[in-house]
Order: C-alpha cells, then structure tokens, then sequence
C-alpha cells in the first residue's frame, strides 16, 4: 500500500474516532445529557396545610433564565433551627432554548416530625423566611 493511501485511512480512521468521541457515550435511545444547576429564587413562603397535626408546606418562586430548564428536585436539610431546601434544576444539554425568564413555582412539604418547638428559619438557595413551630402548630412570621 503506497504511503499516501496509508495516511488518508489513518486520517479516515482518527477522523471517525474522534467524532464517535465529539457525539458521546450515549446512544440515541439512551437519555438525554442534563446541564445540572441551582434555581433563582426569588421567594419563599411557610403555608399551613393542616392545622393538625400542623404540616406546613414552603411555597419556593423564581425565574429559570431559559424555556428549558425545570425544576429537577427539591432536597430538604435540618441543622438546628434552620431548614435548608436546596432546588436544583435540569436543562437539556443538546436543545436549543429560548433565553426568557420563566417563571417558577415549587411547594414541598417541611419535614418536622421530631423538632423540638422554637424559632425556625426556611432557607431556598440563599433566601429566607421564618416562623414559630410549637409542636403542632406554626405560625409564619
């Protein structure tokens, strides 16, 4: 085989490497690849659900930066008195989106079984509200 006809086949041979490498490891039935990040919040909000045995909900809004991007899950953390929801979201790595603020709205139950009663503190990606949990009750403040 002359020397050309080897360095295109080579060349043909990268070349095919390196765009199986540029398209991934996923098939085409496979899932989608995620952009994963935290959501914009702009509020948060402490409701009752039932006065007894006092569940309250939090009430997180905010804006996505694109039409893509969803809520993907809301995680829930307790240090002390503060509860720590972190709100992740998801957008599709390949889809072309719209650049608008989309606004959002997420309610998750508050975990509170076993906290003692006092003065908690709700925290959503940097933002707060608080309220007064007597055991059974809560009064947002």
């Amino acid at each position: 085989m002359a020397r050309g006809s080897r360095v295109a086949s080579l060349c043909l041979i990268l070349l095919g490497l390196l765009a199986g490498l540029l398209s991934g490891c996923r098939s085409s039935k496979g899932p989608a690849e995620y952009i994963f990040g935290l959501a914009d919040v702009q509020s948060i909000e402490v409701r009752m659900v039932d006065e007894y045995p006092g569940r309250l909900t939090a009430v997180v809004r905010g804006s996505m930066r694109d039409t893509c991007t969803r809520i993907e899950s809301v995680r829930q953390d307790v240090h002390g008195n503060n509860l720590v929801l972190t709100v992740t979201t998801e957008r599709p790595v390949d889809d072309v989106c719209a650049q608008a603020l989309t606004p959002f709205e997420v309610t998750t139950p508050l975990r509170l079984e076993g906290l003692p009663s006092g003065e908690y503190t709700v925290t959503a990606n940097g933002v707060s509200t608080s309220f007064k949990w007597t055991g059974t009750v809560a009064v947002p403040r």
